[in-house]
């Protein structure tokens, strides 16, 4: 089965929420006029208020899921029968904090939730606090996990993911120049670490001081790029996945998840700060030492035949 999945990479005015509002709404119409058979679009990071808003993003938050403009974001969804991930500035529960957050909503207009940016780079920590969770969504589009920039360089968050059953990664950044270079490898590190096709979006444009040029691209279960706008102007980039790769791959060459190592990887866990890397772990048969099993279909996975090993 072959899906179409794509994002607009586009410059947001800062502070300017109606004219961020309607460069979305008029871009979103556009895509699905373009690509009817379009399931999901994505705007970049902070894409409703702009990056270099400062302290003016307390008064420019708002809460999840029916606050100021949240609704008409979920109407637009509903138009276009189309789910959408957009970057917005979101107002906590506790007074005075604010998240760097993506909205996840369904084709059909459901508030599905709001993900947290969980790796704000310093600066940002002074206007945001980190996230704390990393759900995964449902849509009508497959199992989203959603990084926010920073996000995206860590190879843990997109590995939890995976873990979790994601069948899509949704990366949507504002990631700067010089390193949008960066921004790609990243993102087809990410897709291949974990055999997951994933969509990253990235904002063109400049605010105060930071310039961004897009870069924005879908790539395969295997980090090969389908489709990329890279280049500094606005516009749509979209490609066709194929769904049923990602489980095709895996039970062969794609053998990542099924490879991996847990009982070597105890020092992920800790602070850089308190990790030993030359301690051991709990005293535990080695991959080499226990028989070869089989993951079945009752537990979730198809039958995967044993991979050859070479013992070094």
């Amino acid at each position: 089965m072959h899906m179409r999945i794509g994002g607009v990479q586009l410059s947001a005015s800062t502070g300017a929420l109606e004219d961020n509002l309607a460069s979305i709404e008029a871009s979103a119409r556009s895509a699905k006029a373009q690509h009817p058979d379009l399931s999901l679009l994505a705007f970049p990071e902070l894409a409703t208020t702009g990056y270099q808003c400062g302290a003016a993003f307390h008064e420019l938050a708002v809460s999840w899921p029916d606050g100021g403009y949240l609704p008409r974001l979920g109407a637009l969804a509903k138009e276009l029968e189309c789910v959408l991930v957009v970057g917005f500035a979101e107002r906590l529960s506790a007074y005075g904090l604010t998240a760097d957050s993506a909205a996840v909503i369904d084709s059909d207009g459901q508030m599905l939730g709001s993900y947290r940016k969980t790796h704000c780079l310093d600066r940002e920590r002074q206007w945001f606090v980190n996230g704390s969770s990393l759900p995964v969504f449902d849509t009508v589009a497959g199992r989203l996990g959603v990084l926010i920039c920073w996000d995206a360089a860590m190879p843990e968050a997109a590995r939890t993911y995976a873990l979790k059953g994601a069948s899509l990664l949704v990366a949507i950044g504002a990631w700067e120049d010089p390193y949008v270079p960066d921004w790609s490898l990243v993102c087809s590190a990410r897709a291949y670490d974990n055999v997951i096709p994933l969509l990253g979006v990235n904002r063109t444009g400049s605010e105060t001081g930071a310039s961004f040029s897009g870069g924005s691209r879908v790539v395969d279960c295997l980090g090969k790029v389908l489709a990329s706008r890279d280049d500094e102007r606005d516009g749509l980039v979209t490609g066709v996945i194929e769904t049923g790769q990602m489980e095709q791959l895996r039970s062969g060459y794609g053998s990542q998840l099924r490879d991996r190592r847990p009982d070597l990887y105890h020092g992920l866990i800790k602070s850089a700060d308190d990790v030993s890397w030359d301690a051991e772990p709990p005293s535990s048969p080695t991959a080499c030492e226990r028989p070869t099993t089989h993951r079945s279909a009752a537990s979730g996975s198809p039958d995967f035949p044993a991979s050859p090993r070479r013992l070094t």
